[in-house]
């Protein structure tokens, strides 16, 4: 089969046998384009390259939505984390579960979590998460289990994720005490939370000035912060002239 034939493949499928699944991953290796597989991998230091195929991001969102079409459940049940792709399509999908209860939620990140061990896994994880919306105020509590854990990629998840729904006006200040309580040389941790900071300057400016001029991270952490307010499009120029003057 080619990669073009494999595209039209059928994956809302309602009843996942171990066989539909072999299927799908020889879907996956179909699909695979070398070249984009060095690239991909150069971007990526901690996944093993022997464990990476190299298919594309718009490919495996495309897969991912639909086997949402069918029985995710059953889905998870098979799926394995052999391939950085199969890690990354169940992420998506888990993602993309719409959840009965908020236990069933954290059962089913818990799971994604646990095979994250890169950036790319770990970002397109949290930025696909949008049941978070749902148990707001729950999971704000839960992933501080996250940040205290002494998985590197746990503590980023946790700060991903309020990266991406807890930078407003009721959870910034909580935010800000998480990131500064983090206590790591680990280089992923710091620039997630150099991240975090960046993008709460361009949603809540007065906040997160208090914040850049009483805290407790790192020189390498607060000065990959301020580059980052600099190369922000969202923060005008007077502004980061200001926060230049900031560096340590």
């Amino acid at each position: 089969m080619t990669a073009k034939e494999s595209d039209f493949m059928n994956f809302s499928i309602d009843n996942w046998t171990k066989n539909d699944y072999k299927m799908l991953v020889e879907h996956l290796k179909n699909l695979a384009d070398e070249k984009y597989k060095k690239f991909n991998s150069s971007l990526i230091p901690d996944e093993d390259s022997n464990f990476m195929l190299g298919v594309r991001m718009p490919q495996l969102r495309a897969i991912g939505k639909e086997i949402s079409k069918g029985n995710i459940n059953s889905f998870i049940k098979v799926s394995s984390n052999k391939y950085y792709e199969e890690r990354m399509l169940n992420g998506i999908v888990i993602g993309l579960v719409k959840t009965e209860s908020f236990d069933e939620f954290i059962s089913l990140c818990d799971l994604a979590v646990k095979d994250i061990n890169n950036w790319a896994l770990c970002d397109c994880f949290c930025g696909g998460l949008k049941q978070v919306k749902r148990y707001k105020k729950e999971f704000f509590e839960y992933i501080n289990d996250y940040l205290e854990s002494n998985d590197v990629w746990k503590i980023r998840v946790a700060l991903i994720v309020m990266l991406n729904y807890y930078l407003d006006e009721e959870y910034i200040d909580r935010v800000f005490e998480r990131c500064d309580s983090i206590k790591s040389d680990y280089y992923y941790v710091n620039m997630a939370q150099a991240w975090l900071i960046a993008t709460a300057f361009a949603k809540c400016e007065p906040q997160t000035r208090n914040y850049l001029l009483n805290n407790n991270l790192s020189k390498f952490t607060f000065n990959k912060a301020i580059q980052k307010c600099v190369e922000s499009r969202r923060i005008d120029s007077e502004t980061k002239e200001y926060l230049k003057s900031l560096k340590k």
